[in-house]
């Protein structure tokens, strides 16, 4: 019974996931990206709205899957070449116009406003930790960011590579230092760092193996001749590489998108910008079935009652949407020295962006009591905060 109200409630959101763009298209004048549109289709169809999705095990396990695969495409489509900090780049730009060094520089100032506003939250008794509050305000959603480059055709632009750039390292980074720190709180210092360094370690060694092996002849021939048809040996070895990455990450205490990413990082060295197919393929799979699900189950899973349910908490609200776009459109502005003002501020409105890494935060903190940050309302205003970013992606029509 249980089982066909998730293939119920899956039909419903598969239909929004066909609807959604073919919509998006007839009202291109709203400039709504996709992602908005089904997040928005979520919520519509959700909690806040005619609660016609039933959450369940299957539905949760294939919108976490769908994030997991986004998380995959993100590292897939990083441009190696874009992280580089000196020599001589193909577009000779100042070392300081780099792409990744104004994403690390940008992301210091955003730590450091992040900091100032979570010890004024701190001050008059909203947050007990300032730390985690900082990380959490200085995180941005690859996941929002990857989807709308893409529609708006941004990707392969330096425009483009600075914005996924800069949600790299917000994203990375804090991802990195949330499974530090509550790993030390579920299993210590010393266990977590030594399995985090187990992680990075196995990483690089198996980037290794996968470079001296993609060298091989044999190998070479064998990807090849099974690359056609219904063996598709690209798609699947990449497939089982994500789900395996994630699974280790998982086994060592660290967020199982960590690993996507990092499958998505090893792959795209590996195969390189020329296997153009390969990376149609894997977006074809990602964007076309499991990315829209996760999408349309977040919005489905926002509950406006939650948010209005006390003067406290419609008080607050304001005070969180005031800082999440501060403390990243003041380091925006360091672009100028390579873009115009509105590129500038595009980005930084982009780059407000957060999403489920917010949410993974926001329940840890409920598991281990941190004031401030486990309550209903953290979650429900990250879940909301991509719902309202459809204004501020306008400034992305170049």
């Amino acid at each position: 019974m249980h089982s066909q109200s998730a293939f119920i409630s899956l039909v419903l959101i598969t239909a929004l996931a066909a609807v959604v763009p073919a919509i998006s298209a007839r009202i291109e004048r709203l400039r709504i990206p996709i992602v908005i549109g089904e997040i928005l289709a979520g919520i519509i169809i959700g909690k806040s709205g005619f609660r016609l999705v039933q959450p369940g095990p299957i539905l949760e396990f294939l919108a976490e899957f769908g994030f997991v695969f986004l998380m995959f495409i993100s590292g897939l489509e990083v441009d190696i070449t874009s992280l580089r900090l000196w020599g001589v780049t193909e577009e000779r730009r100042p070392f300081y116009c780099r792409h990744l060094f104004m994403a690390l520089i940008g992301f210091g100032f955003t730590l450091a406003a992040a900091f100032v506003f979570a010890w004024g939250l701190v001050s008059v008794g909203l947050v007990e930790n300032p730390f985690i509050m900082t990380l959490i305000l200085g995180t941005t959603s690859l996941g929002i960011v990857v989807p709308v480059l893409k529609e708006k055709g941004l990707m392969p632009t330096p425009y483009g590579q600075l914005i996924l750039n800069s949600a790299m390292v917000a994203d990375f980074v804090t991802l990195l230092l949330l499974s530090v720190v509550f790993g030390i709180l579920r299993t210590g210092l010393g266990l977590q760092l030594i399995l985090f360094l187990l992680l990075i370690v196995t990483f690089a060694f198996l980037f290794r193996m996968g470079i001296v092996a993609s060298k091989v002849p044999l190998v070479k021939k064998l990807v090849q001749e099974l690359s056609t048809a219904t063996a598709q040996i690209r798609v699947r070895g990449s497939m089982a590489l994500m789900v395996a990455w994630a699974a280790l990450a998982h086994a060592l205490g660290s967020e199982v998108i960590l690993g996507a990413f990092l499958a998505g990082l090893f792959v795209n060295i590996i195969v390189g910008p020329e296997e153009a197919m390969l990376r149609e393929q894997l977006d074809t799979l990602g964007f076309g079935f499991f990315i829209p699900i996760f999408f349309i189950f977040i919005g489905s899973q926002f509950d406006f009652l939650v948010l209005v349910s006390s003067y406290r908490a419609l008080l607050l609200f304001p005070i969180l949407i005031i800082g999440v776009y501060a403390v990243k459109l003041a380091p925006a502005l360091l672009y100028r020295l390579a873009f115009s003002w509105r590129e500038s501020f595009a980005a930084g409105f982009l780059l407000s962006s957060r999403l489920s890494l917010i949410i993974a935060a926001s329940a840890l903190a409920f598991e281990f009591g941190i004031k401030g940050l486990s309550t209903s309302l953290s979650l429900q205003f990250f879940r909301s905060t991509p719902s309202i970013l459809f204004t501020s992606c306008e400034l992305l029509i170049r």
